[in-house]
């Protein structure tokens, strides 16, 4: 059966209730993917162009990432799980499911933001006023999140991400419900107590694949990964496709190792 994909689009008004759907699917669904929205980069070091950053030292660069997530407040956050076939969860149903969760942290009038970001991603269809007023306090979300099953030095589930370290980040200051740690080894402690030890960055991997290169949508085009809902940009979408293209990727060039 061809089952069509939807976005669950989460709110606090129906927080636990998808959370409830989301722990009973974690009884089948080994295999996590997410995406995050957020205002974009607010800081850069001076004289580094912002194509470079991705060059620094690892020190310096975790640097950047702490004070500008520490500075700024998540906007969504897309979550994508899959069995070890890549089937999503259906619930017995005739679709299929991913979840985008909308927070109520960021005001677009008031809050720290990087004007093109914001651009972006109202063009992008994300409506700022709404998440302000009937968006998920990332206090709840946390409690929910904790208490899941997910998390854990022993998870036993499988973390994708795309160029992640931000997604990481800014789900990290939330589940710690405190500004991100100063230095490097105490983030990377924290990120294996809270994520387990297998969590795997897509855009780190694809620089071991001949022919693989660019951003999410240029390496899914390129292992011909097809969009199955919603657009770019959109948390929910982007976590799908980011599983989606993770799965292909491994049975392309990681098939010998794929376990």
């Amino acid at each position: 059966m061809n089952r069509a994909v939807v976005v669950r689009e989460v709110w606090k008004e129906n927080l636990v209730e998808e959370f409830d759907l989301i722990k009973l699917a974690l009884m089948s669904y080994r295999m996590v993917s997410i995406d995050t929205e957020f205002p974009g980069i607010v800081y850069r070091p001076a004289n580094v162009n912002k194509h470079d950053l991705g060059q620094l030292p690892p020190i310096w660069n975790y640097q950047v990432i702490r004070d500008n997530v520490n500075s700024t407040n998540i906007i969504q956050l897309g979550l994508a799980l899959c069995d070890d076939k890549g089937s999503l969860p259906h619930f017995s149903t005739g679709c299929q499911y991913v979840w985008e969760f909308n927070f109520n942290s960021f005001d677009v009038y008031n809050d720290l933001q990087n004007p093109e970001s914001i651009e972006l991603l109202e063009r992008q269809g994300i409506d700022f006023d709404k998440n302000l007023k009937e968006g998920i306090d990332s206090a709840d979300f946390a409690a929910l999140m904790l208490e899941s099953g997910l998390l854990g030095n022993h998870s036993a589930f499988t973390w994708v991400t795309f160029h992640g370290a931000y997604d990481i980040a800014h789900l990290m200051k939330i589940l710690i419900r405190q500004p991100l740690p100063y230095d490097l080894m105490r983030f990377m402690n924290l990120v294996q107590r809270i994520f387990g030890k297998r969590l795997f960055d897509l855009k780190h991997m694809v620089k071991f694949c001949d022919g693989l290169y660019g951003g999410l949508e240029k390496v899914a085009n390129t292992l011909r990964v097809q969009r199955l809902a919603g657009k770019s940009h959109q948390a929910g979408s982007d976590t799908l496709l980011t599983l989606q293209t993770f799965r292909k990727l491994l049975d392309v060039h990681f098939k010998e190792n794929n376990n």
